[in-house]
């Protein structure tokens, strides 16, 4: 335990994942039932496997209408376990919109907006920037500049190009709310970590700039930790960390769902940890407004 504490620098992360109670799998308060999410749409980055994939299957069981799903790979196999979820729960199959798309790059990403415009008829309620890429963990100097710089290409970039070209989408719905996929690391200062978690501290800001570039026109986002979820990622994770990895898909994926159900304001701009009690954390929310915690402030 203590190579993994001298490893990672946790700051004030304890503080912030004990805030309630933890879990490390879904619970009764936010499994679906088949109505959480009728009749809304929602667009799903990094779809084809992990966080995503879970994301999207699970949005089948909370009743939504239409579910778009994007990845640079092949996404059958994820839309084939979406309609036999929305069989074995005795759901209407919703509009699955399968699209390839690499997140980095604008062409793929206005194209795949200008898709979800036409077949979604012109509006979007959810956006879930969940695509991301996790490079080596090294020191600045023995990083590959191209590596290191990827890190960001896919976590902010990524998240950017796809608000830039979903935006007008959202903001024609009642709903506009957009979950920003973050980490626990962007609390934490773990050795040769310097891109993954310096660009989720970053996404957490951009969170921030999204509800004040829009608070007029009433968008929620919301940055989260997804969890430890052992997914196509880990072979970059150091092995000492692999332990933390406790958590199933379906924890995020539940999370989310119980996050975009309904417009949540006392969390808009925040970072919410998906390990989280929600229930205990729902009795906390105007101590969270008043305090206004989980936002990255400078203490003095």
């Amino acid at each position: 335990m203590s190579d993994l504490l001298d490893l990672v620098r946790v700051n004030n992360a304890p503080a912030v994942n004990e805030f309630v109670a933890n879990h490390h799998d879904t619970y009764p308060f936010i499994a679906p039932t088949g109505t959480e999410l009728t009749g809304k749409s929602i667009f799903i980055s990094g779809a084809s496997s992990g966080v995503g994939r879970a994301t999207a299957i699970q949005c089948v069981r909370a009743g939504c209408a239409k579910i778009a799903i994007a990845a640079r790979s092949g996404l059958d196999d994820v839309v084939k376990e979406m309609e036999d979820g929305a069989c074995q729960s005795k759901l209407e199959t919703p509009h699955i919109l399968p699209l390839q798309m690499d997140v980095t790059s604008e062409d793929s990403v206005r194209k795949a907006a200008k898709t979800v415009a036409e077949q979604f008829q012109g509006k979007l309620d959810i956006l879930v920037n969940n695509a991301g890429y996790l490079p080596e963990f090294k020191p600045i100097s023995e990083s590959d500049p191209l590596e290191w710089w990827k890190g960001w290409e896919v976590n902010i970039k990524g998240i950017f190009l796809c608000c830039h070209f979903f935006l007008p989408l959202l903001l024609n719905s009642e709903s506009k709310i957009v979950i920003n996929v973050s980490s626990i690391g962007a609390h934490t200062l773990t050795y040769g970590a310097s891109s993954y978690q310096g660009s989720k501290f970053a996404t957490c800001r951009l969170t921030e700039f999204l509800t004040r570039d829009y608070e007029q026109q009433n968008l929620i986002a919301i940055s989260i930790h997804p969890g430890g979820v052992k997914t196509g990622m880990i072979r970059n994770f150091p092995e000492a960390m692999h332990a933390t990895l406790v958590d199933t898909p379906s924890l995020p994926a539940d999370s989310i769902i119980w996050l975009v159900k309904e417009r949540r304001e006392w969390l808009n701009g925040r970072y919410v940890h998906i390990n989280w009690d929600m229930r205990e954390l729902e009795k906390r929310k105007d101590e969270i407004v008043d305090r206004n915690l989980f936002k990255f402030r400078m203490t003095a």
